[in-house]
Order: C-alpha cells, then sequence, then structure tokens
C-alpha cells in the first residue's frame, strides 16, 4: 500500500486530496497546508487525523512512499528537491518550479534517485481530447496543416482583486506560467515539438501583483505546422476553451464553454458534411460538491500511483514539465 502525504490547502485540499483518496492501493496518510475550517473538516470526514503546518515536520514524522504537492512555484521547488534526495515519489503541479534551471535539476535530481515523478497537466485526460488525437495521428481528416487556441474566461484572482502569486511572474504567476502552461503541453501534445514562438502580452487593472493577463502567439512546429493561440484571463464576458484543427481535408474544432473540464464537444467540418460527435466522459465523481477536475487528476494520479507501486515512470512526468518551463522562459526572454 502507497502511503501518500499532501501538501497545499487550496487545490491541494479540494484537488489532489479527494482524487489520492479515492485509488486502490494508496493510502493518504497526512496533509500539509493552513488548519483551516474547510481543511478540518474535511479531513475529519475521511477520517484523516495527521494534519501539519510545516512541511519538514511531515517529511520527518511520516514515513511516505510519495508525495503529491500542490504549492507555489518556489516551495513547490524547495519541497521537491528535499523529498527527491530522500528517495519519495513526486506528484506536482503545474508549472514545476520557477524557471527551468529549477526544473532541470528537479529532473537531474529524480532520474538520479531512480524517482517515479509527474506532473498534473490534465486536459489531455479528457475523453474528448483523447478522440482528437486519435484523429490527428490516424490522418482521419488528412495531415493536419494549423492549430490555434482560443480560451477566455476570468480568472478568481483577478475577478476579486486577490494578491497572490497567480498574478506575479517573480513567483511563476502570470498567464503564461499559471495557464498556458497547460496549453504549450497540450499543443506539443497534439502537434510535436514547438521550434519557435512569437508573443504579445496584454495585461488588466484587475492584476494585482501585474503579472500578464493574456498572451497572444504565433507557434511554429518542427514538422512544419503552423499554429496560433490566445488566452485571456480577465475575459468578463465569454467562458470558453476552443482548439482548432484545420487539416487537409477538413477542420476539428474542440471546445466547451463554462467549464473547465467538463461538457467538450467535437465539431467536424469537411467539403461533404459538417458533425458533432459526442464523447461520453463516464465521470466518477464520489461528492456532488467536488471540484470538477478532481475527476481529470484521478486518472494521472491512478497511473502514478501505479507507477509507484511497479518502480515504472510514467506521463506526464518532469520531462514534459522542464520542457514546458524551457518555453515559457524563451517567451517570457523574448518578450522582455
Amino acid at each position: 500500500m502507497l502511503k501518500v502525504g499532501i501538501i497545499g490547502s487550496g487545490f491541494g485540499l479540494y484537488g489532489l486530496l479527494p482524487a489520492f483518496s479515492d485509488i486502490n492501493d494508496c493510502h493518504v496518510v497526512s496533509i500539509c497546508g493552513k488548519k483551516t475550517d474547510r481543511l478540518l473538516k474535511y479531513c475529519k470526514s475521511i477520517n484523516l487525523d495527521n494534519v501539519y503546518t510545516d512541511w519538514k515536520d511531515m517529511l520527518k514524522n511520516e514515513d511516505l512512499d510519495a508525495l503529491a504537492i500542490a504549492v507555489r512555484p518556489r516551495t513547490q521547488y524547495e519541497i521537491a528537491r528535499v523529498a527527491i534526495k530522500k528517495k519519495i515519489n513526486i506528484f506536482a503541479e503545474k508549472p514545476l518550479a520557477l524557471n527551468q534551471e529549477q526544473t532541470k535539476e528537479l529532473l537531474d535530481l529524480a532520474e538520479k534517485n531512480g524517482i517515479v515523478h509527474a506532473v498534473d497537466f490534465i486536459f489531455p485526460e479528457i475523453k474528448a481530447w483523447q478522440e482528437v488525437k486519435k484523429m490527428l495521428d490516424q490522418d482521419t481528416y488528412g495531415k493536419l496543416k494549423h492549430v490555434s487556441v482560443n480560451w477566455d474566461f476570468l480568472s478568481y484572482d483577478i475577478k476579486n482583486g486577490i494578491s497572490s502569486w497567480k498574478t506575479d511572474i517573480n513567483e511563476g504567476g502570470g498567464a503564461l506560467s499559471f495557464y498556458f502552461s497547460h496549453s504549450l503541453y497540450y499543443l506539443e501534445y497534439y502537434a510535436g515539438e514547438i521550434l519557435d514562438v512569437k508573443s504579445s502580452f496584454s495585461y488588466s487593472d484587475g492584476s494585482a501583483n501585474g503579472g500578464e493577463s493574456g498572451l497572444d502567439i504565433i507557434i511554429k512546429f518542427k514538422n512544419g505546422v503552423d499554429g496560433s493561440a490566445h488566452i485571456n484571463a480577465s475575459n468578463a464576458g465569454l467562458n470558453r476553451h476552443q482548439l482548432i484543427f484545420e487539416c487537409e481535408k477538413g477542420k476539428i474544432i474542440l471546445e466547451n464553454k463554462n467549464s473547465v473540464t467538463e461538457n467538450f464537444t467535437i465539431n467536424i467540418y469537411t467539403k461533404e458534411e459538417s458533425k458533432r460527435i459526442l464523447v461520453e466522459d463516464k465521470k466518477v465523481k464520489i461528492d456532488n460538491e467536488e471540484d470538477e477536475r478532481v475527476d481529470t487528476v484521478r486518472k494521472i494520479a491512478t497511473r502514478f500511483v501505479v507507477g509507484c507501486n511497479n518502480k515504472e515512470q510514467i506521463l506526464p512526468s518532469f520531462v514534459e514539465g522542464h520542457k514546458v518551463q524551457v518555453l515559457i522562459d524563451k517567451i517570457r526572454k523574448d518578450k522582455a
């Protein structure tokens, strides 16, 4: 039975804890975070008694096999660095660290110590996304020529004027690092290695620490595919996540509205027809109040647990986390 510790009283509490608590051959033995009423109430409901406020104490007192972390990148790097040296397997959030030097250090440490490592890039876990991947891999509508992303929403921190690391680029925040890290990962998942990017940033008065709230990017992929991407985390009037794949014989549109991971649809447009493909994605919802992202997190977490128990590396890993950070650093450097 894999003994897992959770660090984080935000997404660690409402994302990672419920995801890991429902996995076979895994036992969450402790959590570290602020002792809020919400945290203590949830821990009591699942009989989790070992609640810490200092992660160093948790690592010292608990005999952990694995650690799932959801804290700011600076702290995640510090925690992972210590835990890896103790040969504790790591499930990390994105972005993995503050810069590519730190992500490379974590990757090298992980490989040196022979641990299993994972990064929580959730979108390719969604069934509709996987169906589109099959279409592209099988050239169902011919070769992919161009891919574009349109992602608009109003982030919680900008909406409420919250001063947190998520709007501070020096702490690993800003729309590029916090949100578009997902896009950099899934764009390579669909279209292959990114060769070059050109970008422009946009800003919002609601970004308390001045980090960019949006960006527009032109992308060149190594295989010759072109791409473009737009993200706006300060759009109060529109909530949509749309990917458009222009192929030789048709267009595939993957999109949802007013949700993060749920309700994605696939629309196909060719000279002969237009059609919508309905993809059933069976949800394993333990609690009606459960965050919609938990089900996708649980899929990666389940692979991680199996990988830890079998001593086999899984995807996505620190390798992908480092690749994404290299792209983030390049975009920021070119923008400066």
